[in-house]
């Protein structure tokens, strides 16, 4: 290897590369680390980055790439990703099944938009967007609010943030960035090809009208005033997500990280999955996975049992591993959607039903904290229902009216 190597750290910064040297690793890629490829003329990351099983950094800043494999998720061991100062139009959805990911960097980019999968990122103790083109944020674009610092300053397409986002991140909290750049209250006329949502402000004896981008995702929104109840889809994708998210949180609690093999009991009418099962018994759920569920095998009907192979063990589940591994009859795209997850959760607290392309939104004014000063900014609010948007309306006094465009 002509490429200078100390120990298991690859320090290739300034080399002139124009594409990603694994080929230069002569099979020794279960060795690397750490690589360092700052400053080259990097424009893709190869397909087999899967590669590098022990990789835990990577450093790609100040190159041309303008999208991540999907392969990137086969870095299981990866703890820093730094794509700073690239040309990355989209970051994949797999980017959830980093599972150990802490450090993930996206600074100087192009990205529009974050994925929804980005959430599940538990282990993630800091995520910067700054410098990019973003439109719109997820309502929970990290999974913890209070362990991982959020950063995504000087984006100027950006002209509001979720309620709830606000509610736990910033409500009287000081930030910690000197110029946010974005999330201003200036007049914007210009209009986009995707749904646009037009604000009327009234301020300091002043009127704007500011055009908000809606998410994509969003293909059914009800202006205020009007109601047209969800579709029968929309509904469908709620409660099978909602029985997904029950299903989730049993396995993660009974599941056993010490055992070799796990066993444990549910009853059948708090099991969503059995009931489906035996709803759809002429379907074969899943014959790949190695998991038995007898209902026959015990004196008390209704009880399943679950065992799993010490190598399938994980310490927390996603709603991908659960369609996985029950879902399989369900169509691809539908698949993708649940596993992706909903864009938004009702903004009611007494509520919270998942939301996927059906809602009411609502907007409001309310204050961040900077160093030296604050700052006006708009909120988005998200409902599945007209009950659900005028509860949380009641007592507010920094409601805004608007109107839809592009219908």
């Amino acid at each position: 290897m002509d490429c200078v190597k100390s120990s298991t750290v690859l320090h290739w910064n300034y080399r002139g590369f124009t594409k990603f040297p694994i080929e230069h690793l002569r099979g020794e890629e279960d060795d690397v680390t750490d690589i360092y490829l700052k400053e080259n003329l990097i424009s893709r990351v190869p397909n087999d980055i899967g590669k590098l099983r022990n990789l835990e950094s990577l450093y790609l800043t100040g190159n041309d790439i303008t999208e991540l494999p999907r392969e990137i998720s086969q870095l299981q061991r990866l703890k820093c990703l730094d794509v700073s100062g690239n040309r990355l139009r989209g970051v994949p959805d797999e980017i959830g099944e980093l599972r150990e990911l802490k450090f993930l960097i996206l600074d100087e980019n192009e990205l529009r938009e974050l994925p929804l999968r980005m959430s599940e990122l538990r282990s993630l103790r800091y995520l910067s967007v700054c410098d990019n083109k973003l439109q719109w944020l997820p309502q929970r674009p990290i999974y913890n609010y209070f362990h991982c610092e959020f950063r995504f300053w000087r984006n100027p397409g950006l002209k509001t943030i979720p309620y709830s986002l606000w509610y736990h991140m910033f409500r009287e909290q000081q930030t910690r960035s000197l110029n946010i750049g974005s999330l201003n209250i200036t007049e914007n006329r210009q209009v986009s090809n995707n749904m646009t949502c037009r604000l009327t402000i009234h301020q300091e004896c002043r009127e704007y009208e500011i055009d908000i981008n809606c998410p994509p995702q969003h293909k059914n929104i009800v202006e205020t005033g009007r109601y047209s109840p969800p579709s029968l889809f929309e509904l469908t994708k709620r409660i099978a997500y909602q029985m997904i998210l029950t299903t989730v949180k049993q396995y993660t609690t009974n599941f056993n990280i010490y055992s070799d093999r796990n066993n444990y009991y549910l009853d059948s009418k708090s099991n969503a999955l059995a009931n489906l099962e035996k709803t759809f018994d002429t379907l074969a759920i899943d014959n790949n996975v190695e998991t038995c569920y007898d209902f026959n095998k015990y004196q008390e009907p209704g009880i399943c049992q679950y065992s799993y192979k010490k190598s399938e063990r994980r310490n927390y589940y996603v709603p991908k591993d659960i369609i996985e591994m029950f879902y399989t009859f369900l169509p691809y795209f539908i698949k993708i959607e649940l596993s992706n997850g909903p864009i938004s959760k009702c903004d009611n607290a007494y509520c919270k039903k998942p939301i996927f392309d059906y809602l009411i939104y609502e907007f409001c004014i309310e204050k961040i904290i900077l160093i030296d000063s604050s700052e006006d900014v708009i909120l988005n609010a998200n409902f599945c229902s007209k009950s659900c948007a005028d509860f949380w309306k009641l007592g507010k006094q920094n409601i805004i009216s608007w109107r839809l465009l592009n219908q």
